[in-house]
């Protein structure tokens, strides 16, 4: 090893590299993986996080709803295109028991308050949720920003779409939902 290459540079050379191939894979557009593919629990692991008004949201409480759980930050500029069509989701299939969770990863409510506002968003357009320390995105097992999980009634992930969903109209997202929803 060079002389001028300290290990803890080399070490973070090497983590921006993969970080940066990690990024280059990652894709463009959502592709749907069963949770069988992925090698995930049957049954979604447990989220409590407090919202935007600091209530506590638990998903063992939402048994009996589809749930739709997207991992998201506003920095991500997928996550930003993407958000429009989880409040259409919300909005669409919310009266027939569909509950769309946007998990944010480790931003302060202003800034998020900030984005909404921004965009033109409703603060209750969806249901937001705070993982300050992204220990809820790691217990689930996320892979990227965004990536969004699907939720049986009885509380089975389904399966996941990992990148930006851009059509929730097309039958392969709004196909699978309605599904879960006449079980």
């Amino acid at each position: 090893m060079p002389m001028y290459l300290k290990k803890p540079a080399l070490e973070l050379i090497l983590a921006l590299a993969f970080s940066l191939l990690a990024l280059s894979s990652y894709p463009a557009k959502a592709q749907w993986r069963p949770a069988s593919q992925l090698g995930l629990s049957t049954v979604a692991p447990p989220l409590e996080l407090n919202d935007l008004n600091g209530k506590s949201i638990n998903i063992a409480n939402l048994k009996g709803k589809v749930v739709v759980v997207n991992f998201w930050a506003s920095w991500c500029e997928p996550c930003r295109e993407e958000f429009e069509e989880l409040a259409q989701l919300q909005q669409s299939y919310g009266s027939k028991g569909l509950v769309v969770l946007a998990v944010n990863l480790a931003e302060m409510k202003p800034r998020i308050m900030q984005f909404l506002k921004g965009n033109g968003f409703a603060e209750d357009s969806i249901q937001i949720l705070l993982d300050r320390n992204s220990t809820v995105y790691k217990s689930w097992k996320a892979r990227g920003l965004p990536t969004t999980f699907l939720v049986s009634k009885s509380g089975k992930i389904e399966g996941v779409w990992i990148g930006a969903i851009e059509n929730v109209d097309s039958n392969e997202v709004k196909g699978k939902i309605e599904a879960l929803l006449r079980q």
